[in-house]
C-alpha cells in the first residue's frame, strides 16, 4: 500500500481498464477520492476511493486495510436511495505496490461540509 499521500493518479489515467480519472474530489486520513468516468457504462460518473492511509507500522497498516475492506463490505450490503451504491473493490499495481480502490456511484451536489457552512450564518445546526 502507499505510505504517503502524494498525488497518485493524474487526470486522464485509466484504472482497472475502465475508470478514467477526471479530477480529485478530496483527501483524508485513508487516502484520496477521485471523480472518474466508467468507460464500460457510457462514461457514467463514479467515485474512486484510493486506500493510502497515513499510518506508521505494519500493525496499523493492517488494521487500516481491514477497516477499508470492512467499509467496502458494508457498502456492498447497503441498499438505500441516499447512500451511493457500491460498485466494486479492485487493486492496481503502481510503483511495485498494490493500491486498493473502492468504486461507488457519484452523487452530484454539495458536500455535507458545504451544507453546514451555508447554514452556520443562519444560526441553524
Amino acid at each position: 500500500m502507499l505510505p504517503s499521500l502524494a498525488k497518485t493518479f493524474d487526470t486522464g489515467k485509466i484504472l482497472g481498464g475502465r475508470y478514467r480519472i477526471v479530477r480529485e474530489l478530496g483527501h483524508g486520513g485513508f487516502g484520496r477520492t477521485y471523480l472518474a468516468q466508467d468507460l464500460n457504462r457510457f462514461n457514467e460518473p463514479c467515485v474512486l476511493k484510493e486506500f493510502a492511509p497515513q499510518v506508521q507500522g505494519n500493525h496499523a497498516l493492517q488494521k487500516a486495510e481491514e477497516l477499508f475492506e470492512r467499509e467496502a463490505g458494508v457498502l456492498y450490503r447497503l441498499q438505500h436511495p441516499q447512500i451511493p451504491q457500491f460498485r466494486e473493490l479492485f487493486q492496481v499495481q503502481q510503483q511495485d505496490k498494490g493500491t486498493l480502490l473502492l468504486v461507488q456511484d457519484y452523487v452530484e451536489g454539495q458536500t455535507y461540509r458545504a451544507l453546514l457552512e451555508a447554514r452556520r450564518p443562519q444560526g441553524l445546526r
